[in-house]
């Protein structure tokens, strides 16, 4: 029988051990000199449009005034002055031209009628309840806006009146 000798019991240990390094280091060494292949260049490209931007339409036009309408409507409002002129311009609402597009008529005019409805609706309201009135003229909005160009949805939001109750 041969006598026991400690190298004998871990020599496959160690030959496994070593075979793993060397495979290890020749998977992530490099060639002296080497260097690292860039990333391939974005297959998208950004177009640069010169020239005007697209005009903007009637119908955005008339929302933004009527947006600055309804922030110094409800401004006026909360600190108790009269309400302005009516503003006759806003029954253009019906008509003006909107981006190409963007308003589906059929969905559009009933939201639209039914502001124009509110802000008579206003006009026509006693002062001790025209906060009311107006924060519904600004549900109208939002409810238009939440059908279709969602967009301007927080800023609508903000335009409306906290109510105090009596």
């Amino acid at each position: 029988m041969r006598p026991f000798h400690p190298a004998r019991v871990h020599r496959p240990v160690v030959i496994t051990l070593a075979a793993t390094l060397v495979f290890l280091l020749a998977c992530t060494s490099r060639k002296p000199g080497a260097v690292a292949e860039a990333a391939p260049p974005p297959t998208e490209t950004v177009r640069i449009v010169k020239g005007d931007p697209p005009a903007t339409s009637q119908l955005a036009l008339l929302m933004r005034e009527m947006t600055a309408f309804t922030d110094s409507t409800g401004k006026r409002l909360a600190t108790s002055e009269h309400l302005l002129p009516y503003p006759e311009r806003f029954k253009e609402l019906m008509t003006a031209e909107a981006t190409p597009g963007m308003v589906e008529r059929r969905t559009f005019d009933p939201f639209a009628q039914a502001w124009l409805n509110q802000l008579d609706a206003l006009y026509a309201t006693p002062s001790a309840e025209q906060t009311g009135v107006f924060n519904t003229l600004v549900q109208t909005c939002a409810a238009c806006h939440s059908q279709m160009c969602p967009g301007p949805l927080v800023r609508i939001k903000k335009l409306t009146i906290p109510e105090v109750e009596d």
